[in-house]
């Protein structure tokens, strides 16, 4: 195990994100529309999620059992730094897209790790969740055009960007509640 957080705490911390991440939309859809649409090519928000996502997979390297090649532990570590700061320089279009793909990514790799030897079947919500997050991250960072396709169809009107934003908000709720009630 790399990651030792419990599912209850990963999923209460995620539903709250899901919860305050989906409420001000859904509460004002029409404020936040052009910000939502921005999301996409934000390159300050891109060079964030970027240097967030190359932190955390350094660290990762830093900490965790590499076996055979334990010994180049460093060098590993000085080309994944190397690399997030040159992508930020030379890849500015849809950054921010391929920062929270990485970021979805390694999130992954947590869920999956705190729902191992939980043993109950409602694990797999999270389990699912995590599964997404893969495919969902894989997306962003390769065709990240997609993210931008999918903002635009989610804001095209106000009452369909208001009912997906609930739907964020009632999931955000759901692993709360399996957090705080179901989860050990």
């Amino acid at each position: 195990m790399t990651y030792f957080v419990s599912l209850k705490i990963v999923a209460i911390v995620i539903g709250l994100i899901a919860i305050l991440g989906h409420l001000p939309t859904a509460l004002a859809p029409e404020r936040f529309v052009g910000l939502v649409r921005s999301l996409p090519r934000n390159y300050p928000l891109g060079v964030v999620l970027m240097l967030a996502a190359t932190m955390w997979f350094t660290t990762l390297t830093g900490v965790m059992d590499l076996g055979e090649i334990s010994n180049a532990r460093v060098q590993l570590m000085t080309v994944w730094a190397v690399a997030g700061v040159l992508m930020i320089i030379f890849v500015p279009g849809f950054l921010a897209a391929r920062g929270l793909g990485c970021l979805l990514l390694l999130a992954a790799a947590v869920i999956l790790d705190a729902a191992f030897l939980v043993q109950t079947p409602a694990r797999y919500v999270m389990t699912i969740l995590a599964y997404i997050w893969v495919v969902v991250g894989m997306v962003l960072v390769y065709s990240p055009h997609l993210w931008r396709d999918m903002i635009q169809f989610a804001t095209k009107t106000v009452p369909r960007l208001r009912s997906l934003s609930w739907a964020g908000v009632v999931f955000g709720v759901v692993l709360v509640a399996l957090g705080l009630f179901v989860y050990p």
